[in-house]
């Protein structure tokens, strides 16, 4: 902790810090706790090219949803593109274009106007159908937007085959920051009944299956650890699939622990028994995900003051009255200059950052901090109860 002190007296906040070992070390525990899947490293949420590098280095695989992001490949690690899956199934006819000119031949599909598109294309490009699995409980429920059901599916893969395209499988996405894995599981065991009507009733025996995302974050002690989640998942891969190639699509449990946020107290006020806090950072830059992801993200101090509990707002530095990180909370009174920090902020967060206010972005500073260090530094403050992670 006495480095990261050092670095923000030195650089002011905002601040944000990114530790390529924390990254390389949560893509890592996937590919061990999940040994037999190939995981495409889904490039949103976090963007960085040092996150590629790593990918890269790990010989493992990406997943991306543009063009824009097959540029940043390209111009970051070229030789991933041979290795790349475009999973965004709503594509414009130059982006299906741009993708073979760069070597990303396999694409998703989920509806008939999509597929059609790429018929031209038959030759040079192979198929995931993605499934649609709906789910409640995810922190977000993906089904809704994309993904079809078993009648769909039948359907699309009788136009794919009478135009001769190369069909690998099926793919699905169970939702972000699962709880638990039973979905993942049940979604699996569904996919062996379409991959067995398929091989009884059209003679077709899909190579691939893609397990997609939803792989969870500990943001706090009530999630689901990854190896625990994971468990379940490789027993009935291993059951049902042990002759199929099995990729994934993983982003927020790869990038979520490789960063942490710096921010500072720049205003204090107290209104109606309430004090507020406004911040130089907030929910319209590294803390967009409380906007865009649902999250609820846990302030620490970095300089622990022993001082009373008050009701209290923590405010972002816009003009706009969204702008709020925590709201209500008990929280020990701070000081103007007081310097708050959140951890495992590393999905979706600097990725969907916007520059409302024109206040520039929050620069990233890289340096390889422990995670386990600063656990065991934010134990000893105030439990976390002000704000349920999700």
């Amino acid at each position: 902790m006495e480095t990261l002190k050092k670095i923000v007296t030195e650089k002011g906040t905002p601040l944000l810090f990114f530790s390529s070992k924390e990254f390389k070390e949560s893509y890592q525990n996937l590919q061990k706790f999940l040994p037999t899947v190939k995981h495409h490293y889904a490039l949103k949420p976090l963007p960085l090219k040092e996150c590629v590098k790593i990918i890269d280095d790990c010989e493992g695989y990406i997943d991306i949803a543009s063009v824009g992001e097959i540029e940043f490949i390209k111009n970051t690690r070229p030789e991933l593109l041979s290795k790349a899956i475009y999973t965004h199934p709503i594509k414009k006819l130059s982006d299906i274009s741009i993708a073979i000119e760069n070597g990303v031949n396999v694409m998703v599909v989920d509806n008939i106007i999509e597929l059609k598109k790429l018929i031209p294309f038959a030759s040079e490009v192979k198929i995931l159908f993605r499934l649609s699995f709906s789910n409640s409980e995810a922190l977000c429920d993906l089904s809704e937007k994309f993904g079809i059901n078993e009648s769909t599916f039948k359907e699309l893969l009788t136009v794919a085959l009478n135009n001769k395209m190369n069909v690998l499988g099926c793919c699905f996405h169970v939702g972000s920051q699962m709880k638990h894995p039973q979905k993942h599981v049940d979604a699996i065991v569904k996919c062996r009944e379409l991959y067995d009507w398929a091989f009884v009733n059209l003679k077709i025996k899909f190579p691939v299956l893609n397990i997609g995302g939803g792989f969870p974050t500990m943001y706090s002690e009530n999630d689901i650890d990854l190896e625990s989640y994971c468990m379940p998942i490789d027993s009935i891969i291993k059951e049902l699939f042990f002759d199929t190639e099995i990729w994934s699509e993983p982003g927020r449990t790869v990038a979520a622990n490789s960063m942490l946020a710096f921010l500072q107290v720049v205003g204090k006020a107290e209104k109606n028994g309430t004090i507020w806090y406004y911040l130089d950072d907030g929910a319209f830059n590294t803390f967009s995900g409380i906007f865009f992801e649902h999250m609820n993200y846990n302030l620490f101090q970095l300089n622990p003051r022993d001082t009373k509990d008050l009701k209290s707002i923590f405010t972002g530095p816009t003009c706009d009255g969204y702008d709020i990180l925590l709201r209500d909370v008990m929280f020990p009174e701070l000081e103007v200059g007081d310097v708050l920090f959140a951890k495992r902020i590393g999905a979706y967060s600097w990725a969907t950052r916007t520059n409302f206010n024109l206040l520039g972005e929050t620069p990233i500073e890289h340096y390889d901090f422990n995670l386990l260090e600063i656990e065991n530094f934010t134990k000893n403050q105030i439990k976390e109860k002000y704000a349920e992670s999700i």
